[in-house]
């Protein structure tokens, strides 16, 4: 770094045409910057609401984009294609009719 402000950094006909070329510039690799920093690390919440969502017991499914979750009211069904958590009804609908879905096509 420099230790007082000068105009060989800014200067154009210096760094304009390839500034990794400059010997001002810092290569940072792969150091991730911003909101990168932490998708790795957050896990999403899950929203979902309760009477429609929540199973007393857990319902199965083969299909491999259908992820039964365990919650501090129950259990819910995420789907990974749609994004979201599943209705009681459309995980026991996962659990019969998996093989014939037609989301599992487009994923």
């Amino acid at each position: 770094m420099l230790e007082t402000p000068t105009d060989s950094v800014t200067s154009p006909n210096r760094c304009f045409k390839s500034y990794k070329g400059c010997r001002y510039y810092q290569d940072r690799g792969d150091e991730k910057e911003g909101l990168e920093i932490y998708q790795e690390s957050v896990e999403q919440e899950v929203k979902f609401y309760p009477r429609v969502n929540v199973m007393e017991t857990p319902v199965d499914s083969s299909c491999e984009h259908y992820k039964p979750m365990r919650t501090q009211r129950g259990f819910v069904a995420y789907c990974e294609i749609l994004g979201r958590v599943l209705t009681v009804s459309n995980a026991e609908m996962c659990n019969k009719h998996w093989q014939t879905c037609p989301l599992r096509g487009s994923a």
